[in-house]
């Protein structure tokens, strides 16, 4: 339609809007503000598909925070581990379960360490058997034994040193002269058969020197913070054959 305006074309396919400017410039921006509010409910759509449902807690988030490995438990870990695998039921008695599997890529990329290292668990120990329902829930490819990750032990808070004490030492002081009395005069009172009174002497008068001496007390250090334990859970590493140097699968049960 070469050389026809374009508001020509609208009110062609419209003609209840011919000589309406107002009426046409009403259907344009509704038009407009329909197309921007359906764009935005297509995005939120995708963000809610792409990033997790949006806020709503799934069975792998459920089985996450059972195990105490969910993100927001170790918010000082700098990263998080996505698990290939999770399963979260419940047993026959009501109490809930959580099978977790973990694969670490090994080499250059992120290894056993670093998944040991993120969550504050310690080396793996012995070799273990790997319970039965686990290998049911995560599809039974999981090996029959492998070393268990042992739960790290919470220290024990460090107690404040000794309270100050005072000791007092009580020195004798100086014996304080007492003065004699005066000489009587030799021609008065020869004949007086009195005796003179006795002379006195020096009387040391007791005092009491106090010497306080304060232990200083030992300034309490702030114990390290315990790692997070979770009971009933457990934990195995099994070394991938052949793949890259801290390549291992992590398998994970736990009950609440």
């Amino acid at each position: 339609m070469d050389g026809i305006p374009p508001e020509r074309v609208v009110t062609d396919s419209w003609p209840a809007l011919h000589g309406r400017p107002v009426l046409r410039r009403t259907v344009a921006v509704s038009l407009v503000l329909l197309v921007s509010v359906a764009a935005a409910l297509l995005v939120r759509g995708i963000n809610t598909l792409t990033l997790g449902g949006g806020g709503r807690e799934t069975d792998r988030d459920r089985a996450e925070r059972l195990a105490g490995l969910h993100a927001s438990q170790h918010p000082g870990a700098g990263r998080a581990f996505v698990p290939v695998g999770s399963v979260y039921t419940h047993a026959p008695d009501g109490s809930a379960v959580a099978y977790l599997h973990y694969r670490v890529a090994g080499g250059k990329d992120v290894g056993l360490a670093d998944f040991l290292r993120a969550y504050d668990l310690p080396d793996p120990g012995p070799a273990a058997p790997l319970p039965p329902d686990l290998s049911t829930a995560l599809g039974g490819n999981e090996p029959t034994t492998a070393p268990e990750v042992p739960e790290p032990s919470p220290s024990a808070p460090e107690l404040p040193g000794p309270s100050p004490t005072l000791t007092t030492e009580m020195a004798p002081a100086d014996p304080v002269p007492v003065p004699a009395p005066a000489a009587v005069d030799g021609d008065e009172d020869e004949d007086d058969d009195t005796p003179p009174p006795p002379t006195p002497t020096a009387t040391a008068t007791a005092t009491a020197t106090a010497t306080v001496t304060v232990s200083p007390a030992a300034t309490p250090t702030a114990a390290s913070a315990a790692p997070t334990t979770t009971a009933g859970r457990r934990i195995y590493v099994s070394t991938i054959p052949g793949g890259l140097p801290g390549a291992a699968d992590i398998y994970v049960r736990a009950t609440g």
